[in-house]
């Protein structure tokens, strides 16, 4: 039983764990200083570290000398290299006390090897990073102390000493203080330094976090998720952003590099959250082990139901293996003889009466030799094997196709389980080969679930058209519609049927941001929001949508024209998460004025000018406008065509037009607000008040306003257009609204009713501008739209230019 220290004192304690190459020089400390003080200091902080870079294989080499003089001079050279180092991450009176402490440990090194103390000299690395790590962040201000964590860490005959080291730890902290620990060292219980084995440190930081009830452990590592294969070899390998705790623990069993079973089994049955992250791309939110059927009761009691990981695929690889046989009725088990090796041991499944492990052929002798002293006899066939483990994830996989690929690499053994299948082969697979089982067994087919909210105009068109785009891209990916979403209600389903949204929508339940949030953190990836939305409210929501695993595209303006902090914390938001936002309909409708920006950027361009007509609606009505009747009956018309804003208003008042003009100047990576933008109304003063119904009422100041603009604009041989314009010059930069009159033979005259005009002027487009017109206004040309930036979100998770293209 664990037993842990006060929880009132320490429920939110969060514990951080770096490896050595996140501590691999003056840098990457600075580095992992700067995370420390980014985290929440409301909460206790401790942190757990390993030793420097290579210092752990130096001193290693020094023990195995088998010469005084090569073992001085390896000591000497040690002595330098971390000299060096203190000495160029600390300042000068610092770095003078942490390297007098160095010296008089590596001074003391010939003594403890001469009294066969190896476990003391292994030590001096992640001492020496608790006290450098300590400084470094005294001299930032916080409030440190470096723990050795041999002062509390009990293990007795491999297992932690709970009570022992719980009552020890609680006498040697401080509140308010960053407390930094040596991983990988503790001692047994005749009071023995010993070391924790393979990845010692992160069986350190959950026994750490174990003991001060922490509510996250975070592993920092050098990759930024658990991914489904390797991916130094696999470039398809997928980051998995949660993980179940079960597939967890059996990827441990396997081997996997970045959990080990020794690390998962503190907590397991805790409230601690486990964290994968790292330590180079800080950023990203990693991947998190996340506990269900066996969470804490107290865990438990708090929510209102457990939450469900999906089940992920995995490959990895064990090379330099070899396999033992012993009898059934054997009294030991696998794991038993992993905890002794302190190596993963894979108890393979059984066949007739012998049961067969799996385990590092560098360890079959020490295996054989503790069996023999329990009387226990075991068959070691001698050969050595690579082994190609696959752990399944519920999903129909192509296994014929692996069958066929991994029989031509030549397989000498295979088993298989209800969760895994095993493949022993003589040498390893080339890269290659592991990239087609990759594609067979964890991603014969991706699956895109798809979200959509809103279902006025342009939704239902979205909708309408998705049927047709589920069968164009059925051979390469499926589309899954997994919600519809409007203001009142919602259908939350595994899968909708896209010809039967409506009733599942009417048979939905009402929403609300907590549980629409947990619905797509649940959601398996890969997963895309569809925003068709008008809501200021919704777009509010997106930093809690992307955190929770999900690109976004997006019709609702709402969300690129926020306030700039807002803004901000969105554009962070998919940065943390390495999602996606694609907005190309926010301006232009299915006209791609956008991604040409984009391009013309990122080929190294620079753009000095963006003008024309922004507003399909107010192109049409102008447009349409021939002063034969009154202004307002056109409004109507469009209004009934569907051509405008639910409140039609909304688009007579120039606002909608600011709005895509500041989107524009967004894309451009400008910091203009709303209010920057001048704006000019088509809506004469006081129109904007009120309901619809009180506008009607008033319509005859907006006609007659209407037909005076229209009378002194035809008798100058002028038409009216809504023009935005948006100009960068010497590093200023001018944005204005308004009407204009033009004359008939201007390029914003000449158009057809609806049309959008993007006019750019840039260095390479200076005299001869690029123009880009056609439909700005419309529901299916916004649907189109919508569905090209989806098309695109394809292309690339299925990682082909040869996809079919977009329907239109």
């Amino acid at each position: 039983m664990q037993v842990q220290l006060t929880t009132q004192q320490h429920a939110t304690a969060q514990v951080h764990k770096f490896g050595g190459s996140s501590l691999a020089n003056a840098q990457r400390f600075a580095a992992v200083a700067d995370i420390l003080q980014q985290q929440n200091h409301q909460q206790a902080l401790w942190v757990v570290v390993s030793a420097p870079g290579d210092t752990t294989d130096a001193l290693l080499n020094i023990i195995a000398a088998t010469e005084t003089q090569a073992r001085d001079v390896a000591l000497a050279a040690l002595q330098a290299e971390l000299t060096a180092l203190v000495q160029q991450t600390l300042t000068a009176d610092g770095a003078a006390l942490v390297i007098e402490q160095l010296q008089q440990w590596l001074a003391a090194v010939p003594d403890a090897l001469a009294e066969q103390q190896h476990n003391d000299v292994l030590a001096i690395g992640e001492r020496l990073s608790a006290l450098l790590l300590s400084e470094v962040l005294k001299q930032r201000g916080l409030n440190t102390a470096a723990l050795d964590a041999r002062d509390f860490l009990r293990l007795k005959q491999h297992q932690p000493d709970w009570t022992a080291s719980a009552a020890l730890l609680s006498g040697l902290t401080q509140a308010e203080r960053v407390h930094v620990v040596t991983g990988y060292i503790a001692r047994d219980d005749k009071g023995r330094s010993i070391t924790l084995g393979r990845n010692g440190s992160d069986y350190s930081a959950t026994l750490l976090g174990a003991l001060v009830n922490a509510a996250e452990v975070t592993i920092w590592t050098d990759v930024k998720a658990i991914y489904s294969a390797d991916p130094r070899k696999v470039k398809a390998a997928l980051p998995y952003s949660q993980v179940s705790w079960q597939q967890a623990c059996q990827l441990a069993q396997l081997g996997n590099p970045v959990l080990h079973a020794r690390t998962l089994s503190p907590l397991t049955g805790t409230a601690t959250a486990l964290l994968v992250r790292s330590s180079y791309q800080p950023q990203h939110a990693g991947c998190k082990v996340v506990q269900q059927d066996n969470a804490a009761p107290e865990r438990a009691s708090q929510e209102k139901a457990p939450q469900q990981v999906a089940q992920q695929g995995f490959i990895t690889e064990l090379d330099n293996v070899t396999l033992l046989t012993l009898h059934r009725d054997s009294s030991i088990s696998a794991a038993q003889l992993a905890l002794e090796l302190q190596q993963p041991v894979i108890a393979l499944p059984q066949q007739g009466d012998n049961l067969c492990w799996l385990l590092p052929a560098v360890c079959a002798e020490q295996a054989l030799d503790y069996l023999a002293g329990l009387n226990i006899h075991a068959v070691w066939d001698t050969q050595r094997y690579y082994a190609l483990a696959w752990l399944k994830a519920g999903a129909v996989a192509h296994t014929d196709t692996a069958e066929q690929l991994l029989q031509q690499q030549g397989v000498l053994h295979r088993y298989e389980s209800t969760q895994q299948l095993i493949w022993l082969l003589a040498k390893p697979l080339p890269e290659t080969a592991l990239e087609q089982l990759h594609r067979c067994l964890i991603q014969p087919q991706p699956v895109l679930q798809v979200v959509v909210a809103g279902t006025g105009n342009v939704g239902a068109e979205f909708l309408a058209m998705l049927g047709a785009q589920q069968q164009r891209f059925d051979a390469k990916l499926k589309l899954n519609l997994a919600a519809v979403i409007n203001s009142r209600h919602a259908a939350l389903s595994d899968s909708i049927a896209v010809s039967n949204w409506q009733a599942a929508l009417a048979a939905g339940v009402a929403w609300n941001t907590e549980q629409l949030a947990a619905y797509l953190q649940a959601l398996p990836a890969p997963k895309v929001l569809v925003d068709i939305t008008p809501s200021r409210e919704f777009a509010t929501l997106y930093p809690a949508v992307i955190a929770a695993g999900c690109d976004i595209i997006s019709a609702n303006k709402q969300g690129v024209t926020l306030p700039g902090a807002e803004y901000q914390q969105i554009k962070h938001a998919l940065a943390q998460h390495q999602r996606q936002w694609l907005t190309n309909t926010t301006c232009g409708a299915g006209i791609p004025v956008q991604r040409t920006l984009q391009e013309l950027l990122s080929a190294g361009d620079s753009i000095d000018e963006v003008s024309g007509i922004f507003s399909g609606t107010l192109s049409w009505l102008l447009c349409q406008y021939d002063g034969s009747k009154p202004f307002s009956e056109f409004v109507l018309q469009a209004q009934q065509a569907g051509l405008t804003e639910p409140d039609p208003r909304d688009d007579l008042s120039g606002k909608d037009v600011q709005r895509k003009l500041l989107v524009l100047a967004r894309e451009l990576g400008l910091t203009l607000e709303l209010d920057d933008i001048a704006l000019q109304p088509l809506l004469p003063a006081g129109l904007e008040q009120g309901s619809w119904q009180q506008f009607w009422s008033q319509r005859a100041t907006l006609d007659e306003a209407m037909a005076q603009l229209f009378a002194t604009a035809k008798a100058t041989g002028k038409v009216l257009r809504y023009v935005a314009s948006l100009t960068l010059a010497q590093g200023k930069v001018g944005a204005t609204v308004a009407l204009q009159q033009v004359s008939v033979d201007h390029a914003l005259a000449a158009i057809a009713p609806c049309d959008n005009v993007f006019v750019i002027r840039s260095g390479w487009y200076c005299d001869n501008p690029l123009v880009l017109k056609g439909p700005g206004a419309g529901r299916v040309v916004t649907a189109g739209g919508l569905h090209a930036d989806l098309a695109q979100l394809i292309h690339q998770l299925i990682g082909t230019a040869t996809l079919p293209a977009p329907l239109t």
